[in-house]
């Protein structure tokens, strides 16, 4: 600013009132007639363009001659930011950062499956397996607070049984500090956008999401980090291809959408209690949910696929795909033991003869009327029987209600 004889802060930070709210940076400044046009960069980082006059130039300049005025800060004010940059920093110093903000009192298992079997895995695929009891989501709460915290993932999904989803949400806010929105057919269908695509974080029935008009919206979202519990409920089996044909895979929907969220997620978290049935078929396809690439396909591998599968186990508790520990197992700080030795006793009783004779007609009328099946009603049939036997074993006043309603 030769040409004008005055010493414009350019660089700085300055003041104009009347122009600006706040302080703003003085980029560049050239003469324009009677005054000069600025180019002042605003807190928000834009830029902006304002013409001042020759006087508010000069005291521009007397400003910046001058001795720079220091104004103290509120004391408030410097906590927050020396705080917010603790939190932001927090985790490279606190290796378990997420259980000092998270409100509980962690036990051992938990911080071995998250601290080091998830967290130190670039790509997470992983199966837990863990008895009932055992906290698994508190375990999926942890692991998601901490890969936030280093800043890992940005768009969480859950996918877990309809009755279980108000639980989800209410435990990832309660206990993390973790909103979570919930979308089921309701809000779907009334939303003008996508929800799918609004929520960073979102809660989903797994029999919702796998619907054919939903799923595809399901997947055409990116989703850092994909948590489905209940898993084994994502099924699929070896079936014969006909003749000259191969054998082929028959999947449900909730194993076709499970499948497809492996492939594209980032991170992929399977929770479940129960992974094996006692079908090995079953459990070798589930397996490949984990990671296809390890887990081969049963259906044409055969005896080599089961071969992969024995190794894989053998590798214990150094395994990197999958965790299980059984209540036997689970201890808390103090090493004691969480539950208690479990012991079934078989406790012998003799009818009298209203119960034998009870006994005997609702046996009879299983039999007539619920008679064993084959085929795909073999397993409906055999469910139905041993319930009404249940129910006779519990009271005569609930086989008299259940047969009462099957009129």
């Amino acid at each position: 600013m030769a040409e004008s004889g005055l010493a414009l802060p350019i660089g700085q930070s300055v003041s104009m009132p009347g122009h600006f709210a706040t302080p703003v940076g003085l980029e560049e400044v050239r003469r324009l007639g009677a005054g000069f046009e600025c180019r002042v960069r605003l807190p928000d980082g834009s830029l902006e363009e304002v013409v001042i006059s020759e006087d508010e130039a000069t005291t521009l300049a007397r400003a910046a001659s001058g001795p720079r005025s220091l104004r103290l800060v509120e004391p408030a004010d410097l906590q927050l930011l020396v705080e917010s940059a603790r939190i932001r920093l927090a985790y490279a110093h606190d290796r378990q950062f997420a259980v000092s903000l998270s409100g509980i009192r962690t036990l051992p298992h938990q911080i071995e499956a998250v601290y080091q079997k998830m967290l130190p895995q670039p790509c997470l695929r992983f199966l837990l397996a863990d008895d009932p009891g055992a906290g698994k989501t508190i375990v999926a709460g942890l692991l998601i607070k901490e890969m936030k915290l280093r800043e890992a993932i940005d768009r969480v999904l859950i996918l877990c049984p309809a009755p279980l989803t108000p639980q989800w949400q209410d435990e990832m806010q309660r206990w993390f500090g973790e909103t979570f929105d919930i979308i089921f057919a309701a809000v779907d269908q009334q939303q003008l956008t996508n929800p799918w695509s609004r929520g960073s974080q979102v809660i989903a029935s797994l029999d919702y999401a796998k619907q054919n008009d939903v799923r595809e919206r399901v997947w055409q979202q990116h989703w850092d980090l994909v948590i489905i519990d209940e898993a084994h409920k994502c099924s699929a089996r070896t079936k014969s291809g006909g003749a000259g044909r191969g054998p082929q895979v028959e999947a449900t929907k909730r194993y076709e959408l499970a499948a497809k969220l492996s492939e594209q997620t980032d991170h992929l978290l399977l929770l479940t209690a129960t992974p094996h049935h006692g079908d090995e078929d079953k459990f070798a396809h589930f397996l490949r949910l984990v990671d296809p690439d390890l887990f081969g396909e049963p259906h044409r591998l055969g005896d080599q696929a089961a071969d992969m599968r024995g190794d894989i186990f053998r590798l214990g508790g150094d395994c990197p795909w999958m965790l299980r520990r059984l209540k036997e197992d689970l201890k808390d700080m103090d090493g004691q033991r969480l539950f208690p030795d479990r012991h079934a006793i078989t406790v012998p009783f003799i009818l009298n003869a209203e119960e034998f004779a009870l006994y005997k007609a609702v046996t009879a009328y299983i039999n007539e009327f619920i008679p064993q099946q084959q085929g795909r009603r073999k397993t409906s049939a055999a469910l139905a029987r041993t319930v009404l036997q249940r129910r006779l074993a519990s009271s005569a006043c609930a086989i008299h209600e259940s047969l009462r309603r099957r009129q």
